[in-house]
């Protein structure tokens, strides 16, 4: 496994982890830290998704 897989891997995973914030804050009815963790959430899955994707070189 390459640095790039485990750097892949965590970032899915704090990404993940910022889903269910958001998702808690969502319940908690606080709208505004809602919308941070979710946005969190969607650039840690983002990248983690870019940095294992192949390139074209």
């Amino acid at each position: 496994m390459q640095l790039a897989d485990v750097l892949a891997i965590v970032m899915l995973l704090v990404g993940v982890a910022a889903f269910v914030m958001g998702g808690l804050a969502l319940s908690r009815a606080s709208d505004l830290e809602a919308f941070y963790w979710l946005v969190v959430g969607l650039a840690g899955v983002r990248s983690s998704v870019q940095t294992m994707r192949p390139s074209n070189t």
